[in-house]
């Protein structure tokens, strides 16, 4: 995390840390690490729609690494690996397993508890470094995003990874900040409802990611190896899933700052503040310069 705070300038106004935001991760859970809960525990919430259980956990590894590079406060590195808005409060919604699959089910059953209790742990932002291109979950997931940016939540999805010419589902709704890879950026057209827009709304990198590990990480799932091992409490990740929390840290200092502004008027800054580089790169200091 330490080269890409770099790269998506992030340096908010002093005090801007993303304290009193609630972010909703929904993934494969999360490892109560250090860097989440000393000094205070952060992890304000967790539910496991795969296997029941009631303590944060995270059998894979995904969910904990994504959640760190919005959330952590780097607190095993010395700060080296901080996530973008370090002291916001997180939500951990177990839909994936252990090797990382799941299903509309669980996800949709997810959004509802998140309709249920946003209010209950002020859920702000919610996090999906998630998609799918199943046309008979697709419709379903963009109905339900629709629903939490009614509801006044600003939800981050990512562009995918799978077929670099597809925007997978709920990032091609017009109500998401999508996000794409810095790396491959690439936009494309959308049509839907008779309105074209283009996606993903903003870029941010997405190869090798330094972010937390879980105890339980698995190596059994694709494109893991012990050599992106960096110590005992983080490792390295890549795809469009690890640029998405960085515009959902994002969005956590944004609503610290500006605790006002609608999910519309964070998307807006958002991608008037990349606009300045002509390439929907984060930028996050340039969204507080105004």
């Amino acid at each position: 995390m330490d080269r890409a705070l770099n790269t998506i300038n992030a340096y908010p106004p002093q005090g801007i840390t993303g304290k009193g935001i609630c972010i909703a991760f929904l993934d494969t859970g999360i490892c109560p690490l250090a860097d989440f809960i000393y000094p205070n525990n952060r992890i304000i919430a967790f539910h496991d729609f795969v296997n029941g259980l009631r303590e944060p956990y995270d059998d894979n590894g995904h969910g904990t690494h994504v959640c760190g590079i919005a959330a952590s406060n780097g607190i095993l590195s010395n700060g080296k690996y901080r996530g973008v808005a370090p002291q916001c409060n997180i939500v951990s919604l177990k839909i994936l397993d252990d090797a990382g699959h799941g299903n509309a089910a669980a996800a949709l059953e997810a959004i509802n508890w998140i309709h249920r209790n946003y209010r209950k742990y002020g859920i702000h932002i919610v996090n999906m470094s998630i998609g799918t291109v199943d046309k008979s979950i697709s419709a379903s997931l963009l109905m339900a995003c629709t629903a939490l940016f009614n509801d006044g939540i600003t939800v981050c999805a990512a562009s995918g990874n799978e077929n670099s010419s597809v925007i997978t589902s709920p990032g091609i709704s017009p109500n998401v900040i999508t996000v794409g890879s810095w790396e491959e950026h690439r936009r494309f057209r959308i049509n839907m409802g008779g309105k074209v827009y283009y996606k993903p709304d903003i870029f941010a990198p997405s190869e090798n990611i330094v972010s937390c590990r879980s105890l339980s990480f698995s190596f059994d799932s694709p494109k893991r190896e012990e050599s992106l091992i960096v110590d005992s409490n983080y490792i390295r990740m890549s795809g469009t899933s690890m640029a998405t929390p960085m515009v959902s840290g994002t969005c956590a200092l944004i609503l610290q700052k500006y605790p006002e502004y609608s999910p519309s008027q964070i998307k807006r800054a958002i991608i008037e503040a990349s606009m300045n580089n002509n390439k929907y790169l984060l930028n996050i200091a340039d969204i507080f310069h105004k």
